[in-house]
């Protein structure tokens, strides 16, 4: 079974590598979110709150490897997509990076186009997804 929480602080994870990563993202405008599977922690998704801008920013999900495939990484992006719009946000953004060998930045890439991200007109490094209403609709 999989749940996805808010964390109050990083420093509540147990996980060392989740916590870590947490830290990292963490600042005035970052709520991070925590996936448990099967109770265990198992994911982190890094969201960062531009609503006065219209859209949401994603910092960062990783997964740990032993949960990778699981489709864990699908639940925190829609739990982002779905946070931005309780927000009244419109848009989600993301700048893919890998931090780590694996995935790799072009997988990342990937993986969010097939979920519905595309580049933006802004920049070639960032991908968007309109989550929310469009006023051009």
């Amino acid at each position: 079974m999989l749940v996805i929480s808010a964390i109050n602080s990083p420093k509540d994870l147990q996980d060392e590598t989740l916590r870590k990563r947490a830290l990292k993202g963490h600042g005035g405008r970052s709520c991070e979110f925590v996936a448990i599977f099967d109770g265990q922690e198992a994911g982190l998704l890094s969201y960062e709150d531009w609503r006065e801008n219209g859209f949401g920013f994603i910092y960062e999900i990783y997964v740990l490897s032993l949960f990778r495939r699981l489709g864990i990484g699908d639940a925190l992006l829609e739990h982002g997509e779905l946070y931005a719009l309780q927000l009244g946000c419109d848009l989600v953004q993301i700048k893919p990076y890998a931090l780590d060998r694996e995935p790799t930045t072009d997988q990342l890439v990937d993986w969010y186009r097939r979920a519905g991200y595309l580049t933006t007109k802004k920049s070639t490094d960032l991908l968007e997804k309109q989550v929310g209403k469009s006023d051009a609709l």
